[in-house]
């Protein structure tokens, strides 16, 4: 049996799990108290856990069971457990007799006074890695770092109050945002696994998470099913690989090394059929599903698949969408600020109001127009994210039906469900019109082809709807200078997104490769002229490099890949081989 009783700094309790709260906050006898622990470990040495020996320190325990709210034994153990924290990393069962000298058989008559240090998380339990037989024996012990912090800061006992959860789906959300807090790197992926681990071994009350537990799967890899999971009933069937493990794993080669034991099925998600590859054209775009055995399971548990899908396939929730940093010029970020605040609940009500007041119109129309590849309709995304509100997402192409008045009717269609929709949420939804240049172009003339005055009339809907528009509308749109005037009064915000300056590609180049030094983001950003488009296919192709070579990229690399990616060959930029 190995019990770890790791320091402080090694032990990251799980946050959206435990809630430590002081009580008072007025200073305790620091020296007091760590005089009275370390007389309690003094004396139990070579004691046998005697009852004299509790006896004659009975007058600490009482102060130790005063402090940290506990029976005299239990405060015994959480002395000797302090101590012996700061002595070793690691402390087996035999260096736990040793230091008691008794034998385990007594040892154990005190089981249960552990059991109850864990059941009230003064102590956290865990199991060693690469140990498989669940008995006893493999059990680890870990302190609380809240506690230890409070009597190194002469704090009193914190006070413990966990976290509930009504429904397996708060878990599984929870679960989740560890994943978002990953990605914007406020706590590591080992920080992830320690409080994954903890979650999951707390609520074994949940049949599902019962059900897992037993499976005996590695901490990760019940992760990345709990993930896909919620990613499931949420209403995405699939997940692509690539930006999941981004968000979850934090070093790029173990990135790498998970992808490709997923990919040659040496996964153990894979071997048990509780996940399948969704099969794509690159490595990068693969993308991962629960198979029919994961879904069956979920079924007999009660778990509802697409609870909170929509009636409409076209509706993003912000939960669904993953937190991403844009970088943009320094016009374009101040004007997105002010959507950003605009949008905001607090600022949206107060305006809206002051417009009806005025007897204005209170809807707020956005155009974003610009070269392809310059960040639009993320731009979208993470508005939407960030103040979190659910997208109702239009694809112009889509709607253009080969039957004439068709498509008229289903423009008129789409204001009509995006009014109804919009009723039912929380927050006013946004309806974005996605590469919508078909029908923000200038009109056709009259008398041309059917398609022509099609295209026309559906202008023309959009126009009238717009007019007396309430909502919140995006349109995006790669057009520059082919916007029909009609619209320019329509939109009230206006913004162009052109390509980002030399600065701005240095910070995207940086945020997306890792393993560069900052002269090379800067001799990338002034050799290549690419938008942010352009540079994240550079960045895909570099992933796709790791996964079947095995080894990262380096700075030729990535300039073979620039090269490669200009259609004029006149742009190449050779490093290292021309003289001046």
């Amino acid at each position: 049996m190995l019990i770890s009783f790791l320091p402080a700094t090694h032990f990251v309790a799980p946050r959206p799990y435990l809630c430590c709260k002081f009580k008072v906050m007025e200073e305790i006898n620091n020296k007091h108290l760590l005089k009275t622990i370390g007389n309690v470990f003094d004396k139990a040495h070579d004691r046998k856990l005697e009852d004299s020996l509790f006896e004659e320190i009975e007058p600490e325990l009482n102060e130790l069971s005063e402090y940290f709210k506990v029976s005299k034994i239990q405060g015994f153990f959480i002395a000797n457990l302090l101590v012996l924290n700061f002595k070793m990393e690691l402390i087996s069962i035999d260096d736990l007799c040793s230091h008691f000298d008794c034998n385990p058989m007594r040892f154990m008559e005190f089981n249960n006074d552990i059991e109850n240090l864990v059941r009230n998380e003064i102590v956290f339990k865990k199991k060693p890695k690469n140990i498989y037989r669940r008995v006893y024996s493999n059990d680890m012990l870990l302190m609380n770092k809240e506690i230890t912090n409070a009597i190194l800061n002469n704090l009193p006992m914190p006070y413990i109050e966990k976290q509930s959860f009504g429904d397996i789906a708060e878990l599984l959300e929870s679960l989740y945002n560890f994943s978002v807090e990953r990605n914007d790197e406020e706590i590591s992926t080992h920080d992830l696994i320690s409080q994954t681990r903890s979650i999951l071994e707390s609520n074994l009350h949940f049949p599902l998470i019962n059900k897992i537990h037993q499976m005996n799967l590695k901490t990760l890899d019940s992760f990345v099913f709990c993930f896909l999971i919620w990613k499931t009933i949420t209403g995405n069937e699939k997940t692509d690989i690539s930006e999941m493990l981004e968000y979850i794993i934090d070093r790029p080669s173990a990135r790498v090394n998970y992808m490709q034991k997923i990919i040659s099925s040496e996964n153990e998600l894979i071997k048990r059929k509780l996940i399948e590859i969704e099969e794509s054209r690159f490595i990068s775009d693969t993308a991962l599903k629960l198979t029919e055995l994961s879904l069956t399971m979920l079924n007999e548990e009660g778990i509802k698949l697409f609870a909170n899908k929509k009636k409409n396939n076209n509706i993003i929730e912000p939960v669904n969408i993953l937190s991403k940093a844009l970088y943009f010029n320094e016009e374009e970020n101040s004007q997105l600020d002010v959507l950003k605040r605009l949008l905001s609940d607090s600022e949206l009500n107060k305006i809206q109001q002051r417009l009806t007041e005025k007897k204005l119109p209170k809807g707020i129309a956005s155009l974003l127009y610009g070269l392809p590849g310059t960040g639009k309709t993320e731009t979208v995304y993470q508005l939407a994210k960030e103040t979190n509100r659910e997208i109702v997402k239009v694809d112009i192409s889509q709607s253009k039906s080969m039957w004439f008045g068709e498509s008229e009717k289903k423009i008129k269609q789409i204001f009509t469900d995006y009014k109804e929709y919009a009723k039912d949420c929380e927050r006013t939804p946004i309806l974005l019109f996605n590469e919508a240049d078909a029908v923000l172009s200038k009109r056709k003339d009259i008398g041309l082809t059917n398609t022509g005055q099609t295209e026309n009339t559906m202008q023309n809907i959009i126009l009238e709807e717009l007019e007396n528009f309430e909502g919140i509308f995006f349109a995006t749109t790669n057009l520059v200078n082919n916007l029909d005037s009609a619209f320019e009064r329509r939109f009230l915000f206006k913004i162009e997104f052109r390509k980002p300056v030399v600065s701005v590609k240095a910070r995207i180049w940086e945020s997306r490769l890792s393993n560069m030094i900052p002269d090379d983001y800067e001799l990338l950003a002034k050799s290549f002229d690419f938008s942010g488009g352009q540079i994240e296919n550079i960045v895909r192709k570099s992933e796709m490099h790791e996964v079947m070579n095995g080894v990262s990229v380096n700075i030729q690399d990535i300039i073979g890949f620039c090269n490669a990616e200009n259609l004029s060959k006149n742009n190449g930029v050779k490093i290292g081989f021309t003289k001046n």
